[in-house]
């Protein structure tokens, strides 16, 4: 129970630390890119030269990051969520189930679209085309997600399980 308590700790610390100012900045920058287009710089990493004629094509990208970042942030939401249930000793409650696998579909799709978002950012912006074939953060997202998907149906079964030695005592 010690690590579930330092677990559901450090989640809160980072929650507390980076995802709450995360929002409002991502709030404020979605509304700034669009004041200022020179802000754009900031996520799509390229140079004024680049940025320029592509303007209203680099919002959008920018836009989807940042919607993807949002999503980011609800899935730790909801990670903080199914701890609380852990801690009540509840692991398999319905909404547990499908806090999982709702991370794990969220996750999922996070890092498929944020790597083909890179690939595509890469082509249009700098004229390069680069496939990363490495360890990356997408790659891992993508990896978590389809463990929180794996881990949902654990539980579920576990809970059919758990609920049939319930009747035959």
């Amino acid at each position: 129970m010690r690590k579930l308590v330092i677990l559901k700790s450090l989640i809160d610390f980072v929650w507390i630390v980076t995802c709450i100012p995360a929002i409002a900045l991502l709030a404020f920058f979605t509304v700034y890119m669009f004041i200022e287009p020179k802000a754009l710089e900031l996520i799509l990493n390229t140079d004024k030269s680049v940025v320029a004629p592509f303007s209203m094509v680099g919002q959008l990208f920018a836009l989807l990051f940042i919607a993807l970042a949002f999503v980011s942030i609800y899935c730790l939401y909801l990670f903080r969520k199914t701890l609380r249930y852990f801690q009540r000793v509840k692991p398999f409650h319905s909404d547990v189930i499908a806090n999982f696998y709702k991370i794990g579909y969220l996750l999922t799709g996070v890092g498929v679209l944020t790597s083909l978002l890179v690939v595509i950012v890469e082509l249009v912006f700098k004229g390069t085309f680069k496939i990363y074939l490495g360890l990356s953060p997408y790659l891992m997202l993508l990896c978590l997600g389809l463990f929180f998907m794996v881990l949902s149906e654990v539980f579920k079964i576990a809970k059919v399980a758990k609920e049939e030695n319930d009747l035959t005592v």
